[in-house]
């Protein structure tokens, strides 16, 4: 008995750490969607998904959420027992749905949001990939010189006793110093991940890592741009389901993970319940709201169709992610070429002129 009761125990523990991977989360929402629409009820449109071949690593998942749902259970707080899974913005839609009493569309604005969101990484991922390789591949390179090629030459030339230019003995002082200093250097990637957990665990830290962030030239306007597009994903929505601009600025501010902005949305929530104009305050926060998004909130004011100017919004703010992406990659890409092969150059340089000297004076 007890052991039936421990493996049950360790059955739900690896279901509540299950991860299901994005596009997954996308077919799921857009399929219950789907069924919902049609007159299924939530719980046999979960059962269908249980049993569909593709969602079959999820099965137990699907029906431990049918089952919650059979026994009193809301859906959001079915799918909040699988944060791995499920992250805090798909649950808090989810609830929002269930109140306005429009889950269904609430799972198909999730499934496009999720569809969209990544596009927009995959996006970035396809520009940025070409400019990553090249930094490892130089990378490499030139770790492979320093700790396994120039060491070889300093021999040669130590027993050869040739004078060696400035720019060798530079690079021979160099290769030395990555040697003495090589597993030290490997500690940095483990320090840096521990103190951005201790960072993200420190909300006051947290912020202002957030705000740096959002200064540094071409990386922070990119930055602005995503959080500022999460922020108008979940206002639109929330005004689309029938919200005020008050309940739905409460309720977007946990959709943002940059913390700074989450602050901004904060405060704007605060000025409009005491009845100052929104768009006046996105005024007030040029700094984090690009213009346009303040002319379309003025335009959505005065004509009485705000839900419609955030979802414009959000088109401007896609677009523009990725003119922007493309600007950076653009930029970035000759920068890097250049460098590294400037880097390599010299390198080579540095390990082949005392050689030159060598075969001259023996010729």
């Amino acid at each position: 008995m007890l052991s039936d009761w421990n493996a049950k125990r360790v059955a739900a523990q690896k279901r509540r750490h299950a991860t299901i991977r994005r596009r997954e989360v996308t077919y799921i929402m857009r399929n219950l969607a789907t069924l919902i629409d049609n007159g299924v009820s939530l719980q046999r449109a979960l059962g269908t998904l249980a049993s569909e071949v593709s969602l079959r690593a999820h099965a137990d998942v699907l029906k431990d959420l049918r089952h919650r749902i059979e026994v009193g259970e809301t859906f959001s707080n079915a799918l909040a027992r699988y944060p791995d899974a499920f992250d805090t913005l798909v649950v808090h839609q989810i609830k929002i749905g269930e109140k306005a009493g429009t889950l269904g569309r609430s799972l198909l604005t999730i499934a496009d949001q999720l569809e969209k969101a990544g596009n927009i990484r995959a996006m970035v991922i396809k520009k940025l990939a070409y400019p990553v390789v090249l930094v490892v591949a130089g990378g490499a390179a030139i770790t492979f010189m320093l700790f396994f090629v120039i060491p070889v030459f300093k021999d040669t030339y130590d027993s050869a006793g040739v004078p060696l230019p400035g720019i060798t003995l530079a690079l021979m002082w160099t290769a030395d110093a990555a040697g003495m200093c090589g597993p030290y250097l490997l500690l940095i990637p483990a320090i840096g991940v521990l103190a951005l957990k201790y960072i993200g665990k420190n909300p006051a830290l947290a912020a202002s890592l957030d705000r740096t962030l959002l200064r540094i030239p071409m990386v922070g306007p990119w930055l602005r741009d995503m959080a500022v597009l999460q922020f108008m994903d979940v206002l639109s929505t929330l005004l689309e389901s029938g919200f005020t601009v008050v309940e739905a600025l409460g309720e977007s501010a946990s959709a943002v993970r940059n913390r700074a902005v989450q602050e901004c949305i904060r405060s704007l929530e605060a000025a409009v319940r005491r009845g100052e104009r929104f768009s006046r305050e996105l005024d007030r926060h040029s700094d984090l709201f690009p213009p346009v998004v303040s002319q379309l909130v003025i335009i959505g004011e005065k004509t009485g169709n705000l839900s419609r100017a955030t979802s414009d919004i959000r088109e401007h703010l896609r677009r523009e992610i990725e003119r922007k992406t493309n600007i950076a990659v653009g930029t970035i890409e000759p920068v890097l070429t250049i460098s590294l092969a400037a880097v390599i150059a010299v390198v080579l340089l540095a390990i082949y002129l005392p050689m030159f000297d060598m075969i001259s004076t023996m010729g």
